[in-house]
């Protein structure tokens, strides 16, 4: 399963997922795009969304969008969860 999260550093939706990940030792399952950083990036999220909005967890080419929802599926997916979420 390819995993990639669109997100931007400042962002603090973003930022909880990205602690949910590295709280569940996931970050080396999954691909970081920074909107601002990476190219293609932004052309990327719009193109699966149609919308700017981050974070976007993008599973096998289809995106998750709102942090909550992305953090559940991380939990009930990838073997990585230890309790509840904090979203």
């Amino acid at each position: 399963m390819k995993l990639e999260l669109i997100h931007k550093w400042a962002c603090p939706y973003s930022a909880r997922v990205r602690d949910f990940i590295e709280e569940r030792g996931l970050q080396d399952r999954i691909a970081y795009l920074e909107v601002n950083e990476t190219e293609g990036a932004k052309d990327r999220l719009a193109q699966l969304t149609g919308k700017t909005q981050v974070p976007c967890l993008v599973v096998d080419g289809e995106p998750i969008l709102e942090s909550r929802d992305i953090i559940q599926w991380l939990e009930q997916n990838t073997g990585g969860a230890q309790g509840a979420a904090r979203a």
